[in-house]
């Protein structure tokens, strides 16, 4: 059996049960970390093994009944994702964990401990989703999020290196003056440092509002604000991000954005999946007003994705409740 301590831990094996977890070490954070502590961060990468497949899955939108999370789903995809083989090293949810209200923060707990029942939470990464938008409580319920990487913005946005990829996670919930959803110029700053930084990694984006809507959230998302939206894209597009992982419309699919969605002076050079992951629980639904470059779904199914990343490529796999694959595809490293 190999003995996996995940987010920011180490592993005694490998092998055929699983890849060893390869977190990167940053040295502004001061030396060794505690083992619940999640992976550092390095420009650099993990210097040794940096090449050697891991594997992460990503799940959304979980959120239920007043209790905060439809648990009985979410209890059933997480069997599915522990059971794999090999084991994931990571786990990621695209936000709105919980429904939310007064009581948030008792929920987003309630929801952690039922995670934790079958990952340790040092290697569960979410975004903040509308849902549970405080976030204040968002940042003292998931205190082991990396510290604070930009200002003012708590643990909504942070950025760290696994083996040899970069995973940044965005907040798309703060609104312009409009009152219209916007990535702001604050975070398309940081997220260009972050990118910029991130060499020859693979390099993974989530945020919960998803750029480019395609059903029942159309309009009322980041593409409310298509300046920002485009400002947003162009520099997922310019430093040719393997994928972008969001949530919010309560389905899977997933849409191919390339120079056909150039708008407000920018132009996009390198198709990039977005890939909708929003069936963890919430109410599920199919409807679709947009149909360019949506190759697959919308699918109303409860569902996550299994991405195993190698040396050169990244393998991408969505299965439904009863373990049917909706999905698979590769992309390559350097892009699509």
């Amino acid at each position: 059996m190999v003995l996996l301590l995940l987010g920011g831990c180490t592993s005694n094996g490998g092998g055929a049960d699983g890849p060893a977890p390869n977190p990167s070490q940053s040295a502004e954070q001061g030396g060794s970390k505690a083992a619940s502590e999640p992976p550092g961060r390095t420009a650099e990468g993990a210097a040794a093994g940096r090449d050697k497949p891991f594997r992460f899955v990503v799940m959304g939108d979980s959120r239920g009944s007043a209790k905060g999370a439809n648990e009985a789903i979410l209890r059933n995809l997480m069997e599915h994702a522990k059971g794999l083989n090999p084991v994931p090293s990571l786990l990621f949810f695209t936000g709105d964990q919980v429904t939310g209200g007064a009581n948030v923060g008792a929920q987003l707990e309630a929801w952690k401990a039922v995670v934790d029942d079958y990952f340790p939470m040092t290697s569960v990464y979410p975004a903040l989703g509308n849902h549970e938008h405080d976030e204040k409580v968002f940042s003292e319920v998931f205190s082991h999020l990396p510290k604070e990487q930009l200002p003012g913005y708590g643990k909504t946005v942070y950025s760290f290196d696994y083996g040899n990829a970069r995973f940044i996670t965005l907040n798309s919930d703060r609104q312009n003056k409009n009152n219209q959803y916007a990535m702001d110029q604050n975070q398309r700053n940081w997220l260009e440092q972050q990118l910029k930084s991130s060499g020859d990694k693979q390099v993974f984006v989530q945020f919960h509002m998803p750029a480019y809507p395609i059903g029942a959230h159309l309009g009322s998302s980041l593409d409310g604000d298509p300046v920002s939206r485009d400002a947003l894209w162009s520099l997922l597009d310019r430093y040719r991000v393997t994928a972008v992982f969001v949530g919010h419309e309560h389905n899977y699919n997933r849409r191919k954005v390339d120079g056909s969605f150039d708008g407000n002076g920018h132009h996009f050079e390198h198709p990039i999946y977005q890939l909708t992951i929003g069936g963890a629980g919430a109410p599920l639904y199919s409807g679709s007003q947009e149909s360019k470059q949506v190759v697959v779904g919308p699918k109303a199914s409860y569902h996550y994705m299994v991405v195993d990343v190698e040396a050169d490529r990244t393998v991408f796999k969505a299965y439904d409740l009863q373990q049917n694959e909706i999905d698979s595809f590769t992309v390559e490293r350097g892009g699509l």
